[in-house]
């Protein structure tokens, strides 16, 4: 089948190739800091990120959705020459807030990492982790108008690049001045963060110039002003209390396995094992969700800037189904090979039931993440905040209830996940469906998806039982087990009746000549 431009399929191919690389490279990354940093510094380093994803979130999260939503809804309407004043408008909200996020961290940074974070040794990072978001914010206002216009391919070489310098610079700085200060470490991860995304920002800004020269920075008008913060002010306060809850999570979690029986040093680590090894396992399939999602939601925007609400239906049903149809088989492949690929790359044991949980938690995250995003798209942004700030609050609630239990542990914070991912994911879902009445289609949408990942993690959690002792390399096994999970999963798929390449490379023009299964 060949492939044509302007397809979803096109766009979500080039960010799923990009992607892929990039969990790749992430993977090798991670790999790299367990080895290096071991399970007590990637615990450190993780609080210090909490402080990083906050505000991160708070200053970017809004200005990158609005700054791709209006340049989208620009393109659609053949307004290009107010894109100019869109990213004009970015920039200005982004330095805005990151120049008063820079002066509280460098006023207050010591307090911050001894009463808040509870460990004093985070504040040595804090200089590069601000130079790290400075430079961040560049490079996504950059990357988010290219999103918005459809230009994905320039965001997948970034990202690409970014992360082979990280990669290197990192290791080169671990390895030749790391030691047992896990301060240290935590501020030599930012250093090499701070190299990757020079070129990020680098290479970005070169791009721009040289293929949008067309673009120049125009003045916003009020309108422009009222539905840029109309976007922004919501998400980006979602986002900044969302983080802030997830941030109180991670610097409680410790608390909270010390009180259930654990020492600072085994409670520090569970939380390294978790953010730095097992989750990252598990969310390797975010590769392909988000790619799905990402060339969808500029053609969802674009849809409801014109008026087209049939093709909003479908494009909404379409990326429901196809976060079931990628992300469900994808996690239950890698469930029952958890264990073994942890402890071959992080030396690190991983129980089943452990990776069977926060594979069910990933799988909320995803539809989570998806309907989230669509919501976005549509304008309902104001929805979004609230179930996401909703979960945030619930998760928080149950880890403090939960992990101080013996007989739960970390466990509490997993169930906590799953629950509150599923019930977010299940109210954004209902929003989206009164909203835009597109087809629930219980079956097509969640029982196809569940039907191929149960095929799929009975066969790879049968033949990783019955046929890895055949393999002298466990490498070897684990690939050939990926390889005939991947084989079931297509012949299921095809057997029920879909071709997953003709689902994302329909154009949508008219919907009302669609095949019957792509509702």
């Amino acid at each position: 089948m060949r492939v044509r431009k302007g397809t979803i399929l096109y766009a979500a191919g080039v960010l799923a190739c990009g992607n892929v690389l990039l969990q790749v490279l992430g993977f090798v990354y991670r790999v790299v800091l367990s080895r290096f940093a071991g399970a007590e510094g990637l615990g450190v380093y993780r609080l210090v990120n909490s402080v990083y994803l906050v505000l991160n979130a708070g200053c970017l999260s809004g200005v990158t959705t609005a700054c791709s939503r209006l340049s989208a809804a620009c393109e659609a309407r053949g307004e290009s020459h107010r894109l100019g004043a869109v990213l004009r408008l970015a920039f200005r909200a982004f330095f805005a807030l990151s120049a008063a996020c820079t002066a509280v961290v460098l006023l207050c940074g010591g307090s911050i990492a001894a009463n808040l974070l509870g460990d004093g040794r985070c504040a040595r990072a804090f200089p590069y982790m601000l130079l790290c978001l400075a430079l961040t914010g560049v490079e996504n206002i950059f990357k988010s108008l290219f999103i918005g216009l459809e230009k994905v391919q320039y965001t997948a070489c970034s990202e690409v690049g970014e992360q082979l310098i990280r990669i290197f610079a990192v290791s080169f700085l671990l390895y030749e001045y790391g030691s047992g200060d896990y301060g240290r470490i935590a501020m030599l991860i930012f250093a090499g963060m701070v190299c990757s995304e020079v070129f990020s920002a680098l290479f970005l800004t070169r791009l721009f110039r040289r293929n949008m020269r067309h673009i120049r920075f125009t003045r916003p008008d009020k309108e422009l002003y009222g539905h840029f913060f109309g976007i922004a002010a919501p998400l980006s306060a979602s986002a900044l209390i969302g983080n802030m809850l997830g941030s109180a999570g991670s610097v409680l979690l410790p608390q909270r396995l010390m009180a259930a029986g654990l020492d600072y040093e085994q409670a520090l680590s569970a939380l390294g094992v978790i953010s730095g090894m097992a989750m990252p396992l598990l969310l390797f399939p975010v590769a392909f969700v988000s790619s799905v999602c990402t060339a969808l939601l500029p053609a969802v925007t674009a849809a409801q800037a014109v008026g087209e609400q049939a093709r909003v239906r479908v494009l909404t049903g379409r990326a429901v189904t196809t976060v079931g149809l990628i992300g469900i088989p994808a996690t239950a492949v890698l469930v029952p090979l958890a264990p073994q690929l942890s402890e071959l790359f992080f030396r690190q044991p991983l129980t089943g039931g452990y990776a069977a949980l926060l594979g069910a938690a990933a799988v909320a995250a995803y539809y989570q993440m998806a309907t989230g995003s669509l919501l976005n798209a549509l304008g309902l942004q104001r929805w979004n905040v609230a179930t996401a700030i909703s979960a945030e609050l619930c998760q928080l609630a149950l880890l403090y209830r939960w992990c101080a239990r013996p007989t739960l542990g970390i466990y509490g914070y997993l169930l906590a996940m799953f629950l509150t991912g599923a019930s977010a994911a299940a109210v954004n879902l209902a929003i989206l469906h009164r909203r835009t009445a597109f087809r629930l289609k219980p079956f097509r949408r969640f029982g196809v998806p569940l039907l191929c990942g149960t095929a799929v993690y009975l066969w790879t959690r049968f033949f990783a039982q019955t046929f890895v002792c055949r393999f002298d390399n466990p490498v070897t096994a684990l690939a050939a087990a990926l390889v005939s999970a991947i084989i079931l999963y297509l012949l299921v798929l095809r057997l029920l009746g879909i071709r997953l390449g003709r689902y994302l490379a329909h154009r949508v023009e008219n919907p009302a000549v669609l095949p019957v299964f792509l509702w």
